[in-house]
C-alpha cells in the first residue's frame, strides 16, 4: 500500500495548496474591495457551480 499512501499524501498536498491559494485571493479580494464575507461566498458558491456544470457537460 505504499503506492497508495503516496497517491493519498500527493493529493492531500494539492488539496492544501490550493485552498491556501483561494484563501490568499479571496483576502486580497476583500483588502483591495472591501467586500463582506457574504460577496466572497457567493462567488465562491459561482465558481463550484461552473465546476459542477463543467463536470456534467462531460
Amino acid at each position: 500500500m505504499i503506492k497508495s499512501d503516496s497517491i493519498d499524501e500527493y493529493s492531500s498536498e494539492i488539496y492544501e495548496d490550493a485552498f491556501v491559494n483561494i484563501k490568499e485571493a479571496c483576502l486580497r479580494l476583500q483588502e483591495r474591495t472591501n467586500c463582506p464575507n457574504l460577496v466572497v461566498i457567493k462567488m465562491l458558491h459561482e465558481v463550484v457551480d461552473f465546476y459542477i456544470k463543467q463536470e456534467v457537460e462531460n
